[in-house]
């Protein structure tokens, strides 16, 4: 297989979104064989690594990567983007602890009161979405005051804004923080406001747990941040720099 940016990124989801699936009686198919061949290209290019998440629906891929502790996933056309919202944007409180708490088994304790919330309301336009992509990693700094890294054109949306602080790009839209500290320090850091000017269509959520990035959208607006990355390897050691610088940034408290 050629370099990978020359693979649809669309079968590049779909190598996480069926590689755990059970499989079909007979010979293994071409794109069976397709998928297994990228996700060995993701390993040896990024170090992401299938991990098995309990009682989480689908693949998932996890490395350390700086120190900390990231998981990857992305599906298309499936809601698990808007569920996983949810729960990092702290809809159904700390007692089911966030996304941590889900991929730690807790999915059972869900009751129904998110649904129709005003953040379910919200998320509910991304269910349409054909492409969904979550990066979660782990910082440690439970005191962590929340940041947003929020696109204009994002699917997935805060559901209480906070005060803008400073531009990304046009695509990448402005940080958002009610600690204007930790925003200048965000903003001071040159290399990394660079690399988060090739981002579209995101969502980044610093908070008490993680550090979270959320796209949704069309394989034109996927397509398009790979381009603008140079290939999709880079765009994904790019969003977990990015993650990493975040969390680096957490003021000490």
């Amino acid at each position: 297989m050629r370099a990978l940016k020359l693979v649809s990124p669309f079968l590049v989801v779909l190598s996480l979104s069926l590689a755990l699936a059970p499989g079909v009686a007979g010979a293994q198919s071409a794109q069976e064989r397709a998928m297994a061949q990228v996700l060995i290209q993701i390993e040896q290019k990024t170090g992401l690594k299938s991990v098995e998440i309990p009682e989480a629906d689908g693949a998932w891929l996890g490395k350390t990567h700086r120190g900390y502790q990231v998981l990857y996933t992305a599906k298309a056309g499936n809601v698990w983007g808007r569920y996983a919202a949810r729960l990092t944007m702290g809809e159904i409180g700390r007692e089911v602890g966030g996304v941590l708490g889900w991929l730690t088994g807790q999915k059972r304790h869900l009751g129904g009161t998110v649904v129709g919330s005003p953040l379910d309301q919200l998320l509910a336009a991304q269910i349409g979405q054909p492409l969904s992509v979550t990066v979660v990693l782990r910082h440690g700094k439970p005191n962590a005051p929340r940041l947003d890294v929020l696109s204009g054109y994002a699917k997935v949306k805060p559901d209480v804004m906070l005060a803008e602080r400073g531009k990304v790009g046009h695509n990448a839209g402005s940080i958002h923080a009610d600690d204007a500290a930790f925003a200048a320090k965000v903003a001071a850091n040159e290399t990394l406001m660079k690399r988060m000017k090739n981002l579209r269509t995101q969502y980044i959520r610093v908070d008490g747990e993680t550090v979270t990035f959320f796209f949704s959208g069309s394989e034109t607006d996927y397509s398009g941040m790979i381009r603008d990355h140079g290939d999709y390897f880079k765009m994904l050691n790019d969003v977990m720099d990015n993650l990493a610088d975040l969390a680096d940034a957490i003021p000490a408290k």
